[in-house]
């Protein structure tokens, strides 16, 4: 064998022991608590709730069509809300409580 092939399988070899022996141990940081864990990602993935139906209107009704339908109508609440429902079935992004806030500000702002 020459001397570029035993060099060559030192290499190999010593490549194979290293992967074999793992590597760097693990970090042994303390994994979090799991309901601190699903505490964070509902914290991430929660919005929350806008306080102001203007705000509402302009962020997720805009989303599917302009506001010109919305400025042209004069609803009561019983209309707005049943509106807010029907818009909600359709995929709007509202929770109950945006969709309170939203009806309400639609029957100040474009009532009868």
């Amino acid at each position: 064998m020459g001397k570029r092939m035993l060099v060559t399988l030192a290499v190999v070899s010593l490549a194979l022991l290293l992967v074999a022996c793992g590597g760097p141990a693990p970090s042994q940081e303390p994994a979090a608590a799991p309901t601190e864990a699903i505490q964070q990602q509902e914290e991430l993935t929660a919005q929350p709730p806008a306080a102001d139906g203007a705000i509402l209107l302009e962020e997720r009704c805009t989303a599917c069509h302009s506001l010109d339908r919305v400025m042209g109508a004069q609803k009561s609440h019983d209309e707005w809300a049943q509106t807010v429902a029907r818009m909600v079935g359709k995929g709007a992004q509202l929770n109950e409580d945006e969709q309170a806030v939203l009806v309400d500000y639609l029957v100040k702002t474009y009532g009868p």
